[in-house]
């Protein structure tokens, strides 16, 4: 079905209107309190953890959009909750605002704490007396944690909501450490991940001792590594890996080591691998361009760019290189990434109404190879066989858009034709 629009690159935009009248919207202000939501809380008990877990979830615009097909999305799984939510959230909204040319539109299931230091330590680490003595030291859950995530808590979002299979993983801090571990230990769990300023000196090193031993094949998965500025007065990049005076030179020493290994080691072992350092950032305030940077480079090979004027100029050769690159996400994120429905649909309204019946069909006919259960793209191809003066083909594709929904626009079109 056609719909208006002042410029095709705005037509992806189109989906989020329709979720404003969703109840479950996240976005749309509620009626009783004219509050914001952008997400809610939900509670899981864990057989694994034996305790009750809280998560964040936050869904996209278009999850609420009841016309054109439904999606499936991506999932970021995002540790420490409580801190990161909000930002992360807000940052693939904005990236994504355009329908998902520039940035995939994802899910965000954020994980609040219970005990951090048990379950963001991958191995128990007595020695380390700020996580407590003796009995009081919880440190080592790690393992536990990481069962959780793979058989109850993925299983739960992936059962609830309408996920692809790409996962993206989190962590600032102890959580940075975990979502190292997750790469090397946990392999195929996350397929991107995000390690925020970690903690690779946590019990001498020993996660960062496996990743310099070698030997591993991380199968296309992608890391991006954020490290920031703890040096003490007098220190250096270079003089702080000679420095063993205090924890802060530890753990700049330990990310300086993860990188040097990894820039050496990533293409022989199949991990696409990033990395910056913020010298203008501490531990605590690297998080939000952090996060920011990182997601913009785990998705670099993502954004698609094409100028409305290049579309309606009629000399244009380039109309396969959209399905081409969506053939190379494909590939990239291992599953099946097609081109926006309401993008494309309105990239054939567009050159139909310029006169431009043949590249038009090319548009249609895409959608209904990508999406051929949503009625829509029936509707639009009976438009192109009218515009064409086919009727009976566009009886046809009318009749068939009906047999997926009824649809009471598309419904008078046919009665019209029919001439009832």
């Amino acid at each position: 079905m056609k719909r208006t629009f002042f410029v095709v690159v705005c037509a992806c935009m189109c989906a989020y209107a329709f979720g404003q009248t969703s109840a479950d919207d996240a976005a749309r202000p509620a009626a009783a309190d004219n509050s914001i939501r952008i997400g809610k809380t939900e509670a899981l008990y864990s057989r694994v953890l034996n305790e009750q877990r809280h998560i964040l979830v936050s869904l996209p615009g278009s999850y609420y959009d009841t016309y054109f097909y439904k999606r499936r999305y991506p999932v970021v799984y995002l540790l420490d909750g409580d801190s990161h939510f909000f930002s992360v959230t807000a940052m693939i909204k904005q990236l994504s605002d355009d329908g998902g040319l520039a940035f995939p539109e994802m899910i965000v299931v954020a994980i609040q704490n219970t005990d951090r230091n048990r379950d963001l330590t991958p191995t128990r680490d007595t020695t380390e007396v700020r996580m407590g003595r003796g009995a009081a030291n919880h440190s080592g859950g790690g393992p536990k944690f990481m069962d959780f995530l793979a058989s109850e808590l993925i299983p739960h979002i992936d059962s609830a909501y309408p996920t692809a299979p790409y996962r993206v993983f989190i962590g600032h801090s102890l959580g940075g450490l975990m979502a190292v571990d997750a790469l090397v230990n946990h392999p195929g769990l996350f397929n991107a991940h995000l390690a925020i300023d970690p903690s690779m000196w946590w019990d001498k090193a020993r996660l960062l001792q496996r990743v310099q031993t070698g030997g591993m094949d991380f199968h296309g998965a992608s890391l991006f590594l954020a490290g920031a500025n703890s040096l003490q007065p007098g220190l250096d990049t270079v003089s702080v890996m000679h420095d063993t005076a205090t924890v802060f030179s530890r753990h700049m020493q330990s990310i300086f080591m993860l990188r040097n290994t990894l820039m050496r080691t990533a293409t022989a072992e199949h991990l696409y691998f990033g990395w910056k350092y913020y010298p203008e950032y501490n531990h605590g305030s690297v998080p939000l361009v952090a996060e920011y940077d990182g997601l913009m480079k785990l998705f670099d090979f993502y954004r698609f760019d094409l100028r409305h004027d290049e579309i309606e100029d009629p000399g244009f050769k380039g109309d396969t290189l959209l399905a081409a690159h969506y053939a190379a996400v494909s590939r990239r994120m291992g599953y099946t990434v097609a081109p926006p429905e309401v993008f494309v649909n309105n990239i054939g309204y567009t050159l139909l109404g310029h006169g431009q019946a043949s590249r038009a069909f090319y548009y249609f006919h895409l959608n209904v190879e990508n999406y051929p259960n949503s009625f829509n793209v029936y509707d639009s191809m009976g438009d192109w066989y009218l515009a064409q003066g086919k009727k009976d083909m566009a009886i046809k594709s009318w009749e068939k858009a009906l047999s997926l929904r009824e649809f009471p626009d598309t419904r008078k079109k046919l009665e019209k034709l029919e001439g009832r």
